[in-house]
């Protein structure tokens, strides 16, 4: 096998189009643009200290080379540790990742959502705001967070800036979604859960967030409608294609599969919000399959089957309409 041609192979599926491969080598090697090419030509050899550097540049793990290893699969992880600054990191990479995909003309995500796919929070501020301080407090245990009440947890200062490059992105993206009837589930249970922990001060700021998550329900349903992404704080649809399939199995964990052309990459959550990372060829096939067997035994609700999907949504629904009538209730 000749390696470094199967590199560069693996190097170039990595680059958008519009990138110019050679300034991109000679750049991260610190090299001029006659030795980037001779080593794009393989008339030169990569030394090991340059191969590393360019898997660092370009975010390209070491046994990508080695097809002979298909049981062993390397993966990117967020360094999420328990600190005010953890979650703003965590956002930054969600962003980086998606402005990756956004660059490629012929991009594609699916999403099995065994939880709320975690784009749609960060549309609603009370909705995102609430999701960060539950995962701040709750799920990293930042020691600033504990003790206090919801309303009084502070947000790094430019949070917001990062949900609205992520939010637009997003919306740039094709998109097919999976969703079932314990979707919506999990973001209900950790309301409630604040709510009956005395974790808010006052019932108004959880019919906030519970008005903010009927948005949620209101932007996937008006999608599903249209096939086409739709924009709640503008109230307008853009043209870029949305799918919805309502599954019946049990989804089991948040998988989320990119691709553009040859170029695929596999999130695999973990840890409540988490997400492992790969560009494994053999590992993304796998997760390909499942995501079409998954679709296979799925109902298309979008642009189709309207009764199923107004009897989804109308579920969806009733769950935070009864949500809401408890805590009113006391």
């Amino acid at each position: 096998m000749n390696y470094q041609s199967s590199f560069i192979r693996i190097i170039k599926n990595t680059v958008p189009s519009n990138l110019h491969l050679a300034e991109e080598v000679s750049s991260a090697l610190g090299i001029s643009a006659d030795s980037a090419y001779r080593r794009l030509r393989c008339e030169t050899d990569f030394t090991l200290n340059e191969t590393v550097k360019l898997c660092k540049h370009f975010s390209i793990p070491l046994e990508a080379l080695n097809v002979e290893l298909e049981d062993v699969v390397s993966f990117r992880i967020n360094n999420i540790l328990g600190n005010e600054n953890s979650f703003q990191h965590y956002l930054q990479s969600l962003d980086r990742d998606l402005a990756w995909l956004a660059k490629f003309d012929d991009s594609m995500l699916y999403y099995a959502a065994e939880d709320l796919p975690v784009f749609y929070h960060f549309f609603f501020p009370r909705l995102a705001r609430f999701k960060m301080i539950y995962w701040t407090k709750s799920i990293l245990n930042v020691p600033a967070y504990q003790g206090i009440k919801a309303e009084d947890a502070a947000l790094p200062g430019n949070w917001s800036d990062v949900l609205t490059d992520i939010t637009r992105r997003y919306q740039s993206i094709p998109t097919t979604e999976i969703w079932n009837e314990d979707t919506i589930k999990s973001t209900l249970q950790q309301i409630r859960f604040y709510w009956e922990a005395g974790f808010f001060k006052e019932n108004e700021t959880l019919f906030d967030i519970l008005e903010d998550l009927e948005g949620v329900i209101e932007m996937a349903s008006r999608q599903a409608e249209t096939g086409k992404k739709f924009n709640p704080a503008k109230g307008t649809f853009t043209n870029t294609p949305f799918s919805l399939y309502i599954s019946d199995l049990m989804i089991g964990n948040n998988h989320v599969y990119m691709s553009s052309g040859e170029r695929t990459s596999s999130y695999i959550g973990y840890g409540s919000f988490n997400y492992l990372r790969t560009s494994n060829a053999v590992f993304n096939r796998q997760i390909s399959g499942w995501m079409e067997n998954l679709i296979a035994k799925s109902t298309l609700v979008s642009k189709v089957a309207e009764k199923q999907r107004n009897q989804f949504f109308k579920q969806a629904h009733k769950r935070v309409v009864e949500l809401r009538e408890a805590i009113a209730a006391g």
